[in-house]
C-alpha cells in the first residue's frame, strides 16, 4: 500500500488541489491491492460513499464536513497501513 502517495492526495484534496473521483478512485484500488481483510473494505466504502456524497453539493448544503471525511480517511489509511504489516 502506498501510504506517502494516499497521504499525498489527501492532503491535496483538503487543500481542493485533487479531484474527489480521483482521490475515491486512489483509496479503492489501494484497499484493493493491499488484499486487507473484509472490514476494512467495508468501512472505507462507507467513508467514500459519504464523499462521493458531500462531492455532489456544495459545502454550504452538505451535511458532511471535508475536514471530517479528510480524518476519517487518515485514521482508516493508518489502520490500514498497520494491518497491512501484520500480514
Amino acid at each position: 500500500m502506498e501510504v506517502n502517495q494516499l497521504t499525498e492526495e489527501l492532503n491535496a484534496w483538503v487543500a481542493g488541489d485533487q479531484d474527489t473521483h480521483i482521490l475515491i478512485m486512489s483509496f479503492r484500488d489501494a484497499c484493493e491491492q493491499a488484499r486487507l481483510p473484509q472490514k476494512y473494505s467495508d468501512v472505507l466504502e462507507g467513508i467514500l460513499s459519504r464523499l462521493e456524497s458531500s462531492s455532489l453539493f456544495t459545502e454550504e448544503s452538505c451535511s458532511f464536513s471535508k475536514k471530517d471525511l479528510a480524518a476519517a480517511l487518515s485514521l482508516w489509511l493508518e489502520k490500514a497501513q498497520q494491518a497491512s504489516m501484520k500480514n
